[in-house]
Order: C-alpha cells, then structure tokens, then sequence
C-alpha cells in the first residue's frame, strides 16, 4: 500500500506546486534577490522530500518534471534557475521510489540515461564551471546518482571522475568541498562487501586512487602547511568518513593510513585545524571498534582478534593513548598548546571509555587515569594567591597524584613536575592570542572542566572519591582565570554535578565539604564589584543545589539557608540596577512551574517575599517591572498563593497596583496587566482590584483609556485580556447562589429598586456580571476592533467571537419564565437555600452537576431563573450585548486582522509563481521579499 499523502497535498496544492514547477523555466533574469530562487527550491523540495511514490510517479509521467528541468539548462538560462534544476534532480534521485530497481521504467535514474543524456553531460560539464553555485549544484545531483550502481559505470565511462574529485577538494568553495566530500563517501559506502566480488563502486574507488592517488592527495592537503583551508578540507573529508560510522569507511581509512601523522595534525600551529583535529578523533574513538589501528600506534591488536575483545584487549587503545600520545604531550611543559591538545584528548576519550566500561566493567583504572589527568592540569594552570590560599584554608590544595601505574602517572608524578609545568604555563608566549590576552591557559581549564563534567556524569563513583570539589572551588577563588566568563561559568556549571556526586540514597556524605563549597558561593556573592552577568551564572548554581533533594534540603532547612537570604538581601540594593533585577528574577524562577520545591521552601521560610514586595517602588523600572512579574509568578503557584494571603500580601500588592498602572515605562504597564489578569482568571479575586471593597481603580474611564489610547500597542492587547478576563470571572460568579444573594441584598439598598405596576414585585438582581458592564467592557472591545494594530485588533476580535459564542450557546436552551423576587415567598426561600448549599459545595471543591459544552461553558440550563427569563426578554445586559455582536461584520474584521498584503503575497502557496517567480517591469519590485516565505 502507498503511504499517506503529504498533509498539506490537497488538490489546489498539488495544483500550485505543478504550477511553480512549470515556471521554473521561465523566471526572469532580471531578479536581483537570490533568495528568491532558494525559496522556490525549498518550496518545492519539501513536497519530493516527504516520498510519496504517488506524487513522484505524478511528477516524471504527468508533469515531466525532467522536461522542465533539461529546459532549465538550455544554454543561455540563468545559471540560479539552472542550479535549482540541478539540486532537485539530486531530491528526486534521493527520494526515487523506484531506485532499487534502477531498469524500471519510472526510475529516474533509468530515464535520465535513455531519454535525458544531455542532463548527465550537463553535469560533467559545469562540476569544474565559472559559479562556485553552479560547482555545488552538480555535485550535490552526483552525490546521489552515485548511489546507483549504473550511476558509477556512467561515471567509470565518462572518463573525467578523476579529474573533477581533484578539482573539487581543492574548490575554493567551502560548499564545493563538501558536497564532494560527500560524493565520496557515497563511493565508498556502497562498496562490496565481499572482497571476491567487484562492484562499480569498487571499481571507481580504485580508477580514483590510481588516477589521482586519492590516499597521497588527501594526506598533502593534511601536511601542507602553506594552506589552512587545505588542512581543514582533508579533515572535513576524514571527519564525513569516520561519522558515517560502517564498516567499509572504517575499512577504508584502514587501508589509507591517513590518519598515522595525525598527531602532527593535532599538534598544528592553528586553533582552527587544531580543534578540527579533535573533533575527528573525537568521532573515531566514539565510533570504531579499533581506534589504534587506524592510528598507525605500535601495539595494534592483531587483526583476528574478534570484535568482542575480552575485557583487557578493550582498555589496550585507552593504555596506549595515555601512556604515549597524552604523556609525549605532557613532557613538551614548553607549549601550551601541546597541554591543550592532550587536555583534547582526554575530553575524546571519556565517551568511549563509558561504553566499553558498561560492557565489560573493566576500565576502572583508565577512568582513575583521567581523571586524575584532568585534575592535575588544572591544578597546574592555577595561580592562587596568598589571600586566596587563606580563604581556601579548608580545601585540599595539595599537589594531585595521578592514579595508576601507567607511565603517565610516573611521569606526571615526578616530584616538581607540576611546578615545571606552572612555571611554563605562566611565561609570556612568544606571540599569538595568548601573548595577548592569556587566553590559551583559560581554553585548556575549559576544556579540562568539560571533560570533568562528563566524567561526573558517566562515572560519578570515582569523581565521588576524588578531590573534584576542591579543585573546583580553587579554580573559583583564580580571580585571573575567573575574570573569563567563560571559565566562571564552566566552573559553576561543574560544581553541582561534582557536588551531587556525593549524594548516595538520599543522603549527602560529606555536607562539610558542602558548607565548604556554600561559604566559597557566599563569599563570591558579597563581593561589591560582583557584576550582573557573574550573579546570574552564581544563582543558576544556586537553583541546581535546590533541585538537588539532599542538597536542597540542606539549604532550605540549615542556617546556611539563613546566610543565603541575607546576602541576596544586600544585592536587593546593590547600586547597580540590573544586580537587583538578577535577584528579584532568581525568586519567581522558584516559583514557576517545574521549579524546585525546596527553594519554594526556603523562600517562604525566610519571608523572600516581602523583599520583593519593597521592590515594586524601586527607582529603576525594570526592577519594579520583575518585582510585579515575579509576583504574577508566585500567584499561580498555589503554596505562593497561601503565604501571600496569610502575610496579606494580596491586598497590599492590589494597594500597590493602582500606581503601578499608570507608569510611565510601558513594560511596568505591561507587567501589572499580567498580573491582574492573573488575580482574576487564576485566582478568582478580583475584589481585591478594588479601593476600600467598593470603588474599582479599574473604572470605565481608565480602562478606555488604557484599552484605547495607550502609546503601547502591547499594553493595549493586555488590557482586552484583562476585559476578558472579566468576563469570565462574572459569569464564574454566575454559579454562586451567595454572590446572588448579596448581589441582591446591595440592589435593594441602591437607587435601583423598581416596583413594577405597583404590584409589590421586584425587578429581578442586577446580574453579577455589572462588573463587567460597569468598566464598559463592551464597548470597550467593540471601540478596540478599531484599533491601528492588527494584533490588538486581532485580540479583540478573537475576544468578541468568544463571548458571541458563549451567548448563543446560553440561548439555545429554552428559558424558564422569569420569577418575581417576593419577600415573603417560602418556596423561593428554599431555592435560595438550595442554590447556596450548592455554592458551598463549590467552594468546597465539589461543584454540581452542570451542563457544559465542548469548551467547557455553560449552557442557559445553568444560569439562575431570574438571570435566563430577563436574558431572553431583552433587559439583561447581556442581551444588549449580544444586538451588537450581531452586527457585528466579523468577515471583515477577520479580514483586517490578517497579516499585511505583502506577507499573505509570499506566504499563500497559490501566489508562489505570481510573486516569487516573476517580476515587474520595475527591476526593483520583488527584491525585498521577506523572508519569512
């Protein structure tokens, strides 16, 4: 059976995309944007990529996308419209449904060789042309035909593969390179696998490897030392082919030998070819079974040894890379760049460790080796001074052993060693960056502390047991290496998993070693010239102790949680404002969902709050912006929720709003808005966005002001949430017989008692949704379908569709009569007792059994009597409401709200050949096509 369609392969898409395949030909030379081109070619891409056989076989038989695409490199054709001919033809023999069976009549490759030879001639022709895009174009189409079998026999005949592989690693074309890079590995991933039986692809590797002895000019371009880009062009390759992780590239580079000088690689004069280097070995010892023997090393396990090596035959690679490449580089103390590049290695060595540790249980001493390796080089790049030392009295700064009986560790473990080793480190290079800046000295401790942080994490026992936490704190106290923030960050990133190592069943070992690393933490933060930057990265450390359970614990409960609080408080008024701001944030991150229970704990313990609370009336806006935000934080979190009304921080907080609202910073506005909406949608108390219980700041008058007028357009979306919101906090209140009750009990005491015809009968309660009505809601949100913003007119629509809906659906079930509110009447009595027992099982958490719709509202079942006969009758404001919902042309609005012209031009499919693929008699028409096609 044919697998699914593509999703968006309706028929007027279908249509559109042959459409645009039909134009190719045809756009204009005239277009100066390039991209547009792309745009096209991933537009139609994205459809061939999903493989559905039935859209391909569409394409070849129906379209004949392959005359359109020959028509596209018709001489004298825009070379652009030509490479996107080339590169879809290189998806369709990818995704070719029919590429097992090549002799098959709808196979493209079957109809490129009998119907279309001067597309393939095209190729060979333009592999070596005058466009580097055109270069990249062809070999991304050979890339893939290729793969084919009769591909590489038209290949073999063509007689010019040699020659074009020369040309192309050496392209200056980055693009180039790769793609050619890539057009080899496909040579040499559809190899036999049997060495009796020859295939095209053998075939070709070999004509390679003799016409342009392949193996000798990718290992010039790795020894030429004139040219950088050659260097890094034959790692590329070395890279592609060790990443494809098979058996026939690790074959390969077997046979090669490209990589036995690939410790003079390593040790290159440039960081570039240096950091490519490693990230080859990095993927060869992660993916090969037998590293050493493509690195040429002497003690080569012999070839018959079977792939699941006995638990000691798997450590002989890690042996030999310590003892010989890691301890020659250690010996050269005089360059910092050969202790960079051992410190690389032990970085690539750690993944692969970890998986033939977990199958044979066996590299117990080589994990010890590196680690303590790691340790002792940063050990030797520290520079602590006497004061420091002072203040590190209690960590252990004594020199590190290296574990085991390697002849690294016998190196490395010479008396004096490691101050040699310091002394080198610390001498003035001769030139380069770090003669500058010192910065090698700072890459090396970055990448030991990475390589320490996979260590924590793949073998945490033998961090747990080490002096990790001490080196690591020392490297804090390194005010010069610190000064980096890259090194501060990689430290404090580090510290909390080396910390964690040490909880074992809940319980942390050594919580001395903990207060330790606490005090190194506080001491950090009392600094007065401690920056915004260096505070954030200080208290994202800070929230993994609390997410840790022990660690967490330690802290919400212990005196040091104590400390914490006091020295955050003094950063709470720091001099610089975003120090301030960094604290205020750290707070609500607490409280935000997924956050750390106990640094809620601890927060609610030490009255954090208040804190923050002083804040709102900070001088610089930001803070009082992040002090309103937190606050919106901590108001969804329900234990937040509680201690702020216990402390009465509700109502204080709604004290503080009526000012804060009116700010002149417009990201203050926003923020309150936020948070109103909060007050009222998730905690239903929008009574306390009153004055004195009675009279709303929030009055009409301001919230047309605020809806309408506001110089801020995000404001002004906000504030019609906030009318939202309302809305459904009234109609919430609906439900409650006791709301009615007083709703009732303060019209009675009002000027708007009617008696009607002198009959003694009352007009039924004013609904609970005045509120609503009394801010002009209504209005409010018609006014603003007005507004000079799409999206704000965008918002407001979306809100009056809502209630429009809410209202129909309260009218679809028949209404009762309305029922006259009689004093004396018992029976109603009784109603109003039943509907306020119900209200009290709502606030209980249980409510009662209503009828819902599918987003959940009401239908008029639920609504009181009263409330649904005046509703249907036309006096409840609802019904005035919904007359002008009514007239309301939402067609249109909805048209207004639609993203502008030039984006609906760009974006709906149906245009694509209209607005990208031609242009106007203005050459400058078209050119600035966003880009968000």
């Amino acid at each position: 059976m044919d697998p699914m369609p593509h999703p968006a392969a309706s028929p007027d898409a279908i249509e559109a995309l042959r459409r645009v395949v039909a134009a190719l030909p045809t756009m204009p030379h005239t277009i100066v944007d390039d991209t547009r081109h792309e745009k096209v070619l991933s537009y139609v891409a994205a459809f061939i990529a999903h493989g559905d056989p039935r859209l391909l076989r569409r394409m070849l038989a129906d379209w004949a996308i392959l005359d359109t695409l020959n028509a596209c490199l018709a001489p004298g054709q825009d070379h652009r419209v030509a490479c996107v001919a080339l590169r879809l033809l290189g998806y369709l023999l990818e995704h070719d449904s029919a590429q097992h069976d090549p002799t098959s009549a709808t196979s493209v490759w079957h109809l490129l060789q009998t119907q279309y030879p001067s597309i393939l001639d095209y190729l060979i022709a333009n592999t070596m042309g005058d466009e580097a895009l055109t270069r990249f174009s062809c070999w991304f189409a050979l890339a893939h035909l290729v793969k084919y079998d009769d591909g590489a026999r038209w290949l073999l005949k063509t007689g010019q593969c040699a020659t074009m592989v020369s040309a192309a690693l050496k392209d200056t074309s980055t693009y180039v390179l790769t793609a050619a890079c890539q057009f080899l590995v496909a040579i040499i991933e559809n190899r036999s696998t049997d060495a009796l039986q020859l295939t095209a692809h053998d075939t070709l590797l070999d004509t390679l490897l003799e016409s342009i002895s392949l193996y000798k000019l990718i290992h010039g371009m790795m020894t030429d030392h004139t040219s950088e880009r050659n260097r890094v062009a034959g790692l590329e390759f070395l890279w592609m082919v060790a990443d494809s992780k098979s058996d026939r590239g690790t074959a390969f580079l077997r046979q090669s030998q490209l990589f036995f000088p690939y410790m003079d690689v390593l040790m290159d004069d440039s960081r570039l070819v240096r950091s490519r280097a490693l990230d080859v070995l990095s993927t060869l010892l992660g993916s090969v079974s037998n590293p050493l023997s493509l690195l040429g090393k002497d003690s080569v396990p012999s070839q018959d040894i079977d792939m699941d090596k006995t638990k000691d035959e798997a450590m002989v690679e890690c042996n030999y890379l310590l003892d010989h490449d890691v301890c020659s580089l250690l010996k050269q103390t005089d360059s910092l760049k050969a202790l960079h590049v051992a410190t690389g290695i032990l970085e690539a060595m750690t993944k692969p460790l970890h998986q033939c540790d977990e199958m044979h249980g066996s590299g117990a001493c080589f994990k010890d080796t590196i680690l303590s390796t790691t340790l002792w080089i940063i050990q030797a790049l520290q520079e602590t001074k006497k004061a420091d030392q002072l203040a590190a009295s209690r960590l252990n700064t004594s020199t590190i052993v290296v574990q085991g009986d390697s002849i690294l560790a016998k190196q490395l473990n010479q008396p004096g060693f490691q101050d040699l080793v310091q002394h080198q480190s610390r001498s003035k290079p001769a030139k380069g960056a770090a003669a500058r800046g010192g910065t090698l000295p700072k890459m090396i401790v970055l990448s030991a502390l990475k390589t320490l942080q996979n260590l924590a994490l793949l073998f945490p026992v033998a961090v747990e047991k080490s002096c990790a936490i001490d080196v690591v704190l020392t490297v804090l106290f390194d005010q010069k290496l610190c000064s980096d923030q890259r090194v501060f960050k990689a430290c404090l990133t580090t510290l909390p998993l080396v910390l964690k190592t040490k909880v074992q069943d809940g319980h942390l070992l050594d919580q001395q070693l903990f207060a330790t690393a606490m005090e190194v933490i506080l001491g950090i933060l009392r600094r007065p010239a401690l920056g915004s930057t260096s505070l954030g990265l200080l208290l994202t450390a800070v929230k993994e102790f609390f997410s840790d359970d022990a660690l967490g614990k330690i802290l919400s409960q212990e005196k040091v949680g104590a400390d914490l609080v006091n020295g955050l408080g003094l950063k709470l008024y720091d001099v610089e404002w975003d120090v301030r701001d960094n604290v205020v944030e750290f707070i609500g991150t607490l409280f935000a969902p997924g956050g750390p229970d106990h640094g809620v704990a601890w927060a609610l313990k030490h009255d954090v709050l208040e804190s923050v609370f002083q804040k709102l009336s900070d001088e610089e806006a930001y803070v009082r912006a992040a002090s309103v935000h937190t606050f919106e934080i901590v108001m969804r979190d329900a234990r937040g929720w509680k201690a702020m009304c216990a402390q009465n921080l509700d109502e204080r907080l709604s004290g503080q709003l009526p000012s804060l609202i009116r700010d002149s910073e417009a990201f203050v506005r926003r923020a309150v808005l936020e948070a109103m909406v909060c007050l009222v949608s998730e905690r239903e108390s929008g009574t306390v966005l009153m004055v004195n219980g009675t009279d709303l700041f929030v009055d009409a008058q301001f919230m047309s002001r605020l809806t309408l007028d506001d110089s801020d357009w995000e404001v002004r979306i906000r504030a019609c949430e906030f009318i939202a919101a309302v809305w459904e906090h009234c109609l919430a209140l609906d439900e409650r017989a006791d709301y009615r009750i007083r709703a009732s009990k303060r019209l009675k005491d009002s000027d708007d008692t009617v008696i009607e015809g002198g009959s003694g009968h009352r007009r039924a309660p004013k609904p609970s949704s005045w509120w609503f009505y009394d801010i002009k809601g209504d209005q409010i949100l018609v006014q603003a379908t007005q507004d000079a913003s799409r999206l704000v007119r965008l918002t407001s629509v979306e809100i009056l569709k809502k209630i429009k809906a809410l209202l129909e659906q309260r009218m679809d079930t028949p209404s009762p009569s309305d029922l006259p509110v009689n004093d004396n009447d018992n029976d109603n009595n009784n109603r109003d007792e039943s509907r306020e027992k119900k209200s009290s099982g709502s606030r209980s958490g249980k409510r009662p059994v209503e009828n819902h719709t599918e987003d959940g509202s009401r239908t008029l079942s639920s609504l009181s009597s009263s409330e649904a006969g005046s509703f249907t009758s036309g006096s409840h404001p609802h019904a005035k409401f919904y007359t002008v919902l009514q007239s309301l042309d939402f067609e249109r609005l909805d048209a207004t709200t639609s993203v502008e012209q030039l984006y609906e031009e760009v974006l709906n499919v149906e245009r694509v050949e209209d607005v990208v693929m031609e242009e106007s008699e203005n050459p400058n028409d078209g050119n600035n096509v966003l880009d968000c096609y």
